[in-house]
Parts: C-alpha cells; sequence; structure tokens
C-alpha cells in the first residue's frame, strides 16, 4: 500500500475498517441486486400473462362488378357475403366492401357490422368518383336491416339510397 494510506489506516483503524466492510458489503449487495434482475430463471410457479382478448374487425372481402353488371369473381363474392352474414348473425364486427364499376364511374360501398352494448348495428360508408377523379368523402348511413336471399344481401333503409342488394347473380332483363 501506499505510505499516505498505511499512515490514515494506523490513526483511523475503528473507522476505516467500518467504511471499508460496509463498502464491501455494498458492493455484494448491488452484485447480487444486478443478478437477480437478470435472471430469467423463476421458480417456475408464475403464471403466464393472458392476453386481453380485444374485438378486431373481420374484413370479410369484397364483391366487385365491372361495366356491364357482372360480378367478376362468384366464389370470392359468394365467400365474401356469406362471411359478413354469419358475422352480422353473430354480431359481431366486419366489413364487406362492395364495388360498382360503370363506363366512367366507381361506387364503393363499405358496409360495417358494429356492436352497440347490446344492439347490432350495420353501417353503409358510400364513396363515388367520376373517372378519373379520386373518390369522394364517404356518406355513412346506418341501415335498418340485412337479409341474406338466394340472390345476395339485401340491406334495407340505408339513408339517401334507401334498399341496397349486393348481388350475386346478373339481373336478368325481361
Amino acid at each position: 500500500m501506499l505510505p499516505i494510506v498505511q499512515k490514515s489506516l494506523k490513526k483511523n483503524r475503528p473507522c476505516t475498517a467500518y467504511t471499508l466492510l460496509s463498502i464491501g458489503l455494498l458492493f455484494v449487495v448491488l452484485s447480487l441486486g444486478l443478478a437477480a434482475c437478470g435472471s430469467n430463471t423463476g421458480s417456475g410457479n408464475t403464471p403466464n400473462p393472458t392476453p386481453t382478448t380485444q374485438t378486431q374487425l373481420q374484413k370479410c372481402g369484397t364483391v366487385k362488378t365491372n361495366p356491364r353488371g357482372v360480378l367478376t369473381d362468384v366464389p370470392a363474392a359468394k365467400q365474401a357475403e356469406d362471411c359478413f352474414w354469419q358475422a352480422f348473425q353473430k354480431c359481431a364486427p366486419a366489413s364487406l366492401v362492395y364495388t360498382l364499376i360503370g363506363v366512367d364511374t366507381v361506387t364503393v360501398r363499405t358496409f360495417t357490422v358494429k356492436t352497440n352494448g347490446e344492439h347490432c348495428t350495420v353501417s353503409d360508408a358510400v364513396q363515388h368518383s367520376i373517372v378519373p377523379a379520386p373518390l369522394s368523402l364517404a356518406k355513412t348511413y346506418t341501415c335498418t336491416g340485412v337479409v341474406q336471399k338466394p340472390d345476395g344481401l339485401h340491406f334495407s333503409g340505408c339513408g339517401e339510397d334507401g334498399d341496397v342488394v349486393v348481388a350475386l347473380q346478373v339481373p336478368s332483363n325481361p
């Protein structure tokens, strides 16, 4: 040791001994604390946290028509409509997009099942465009009901547009 430290230790032995002992214990406690924080091994009895289930919106798909009013993909349209109908019956959050493409127009209707406490509602967000303009801001209406029929889903009382049919068949010409 350095001569100055030795001289100091001889003078204040009781005080220095306690100081050194205290510093040593502090290092031991800190070392154990850090080791415990870094340890990933538990007793094995700690339960795994249970994730909270948030109700997520089920995207059922898109029903799309070409300018002649013919569905572009009948099997996908049928699957999307069945998905939406089942979600509506369970009052589970879901959406269905219905895209009608005309010669120079596009209409996109997004139907959504929502739960308001004990009540189940269906909204219809409608967007229009005259090509090449972008789609308009959505006007959203609450529909009064939905029924599945062999020709498609029938939405009733959807705001200004009234009843809307998301058809699975091309309408027949008389």
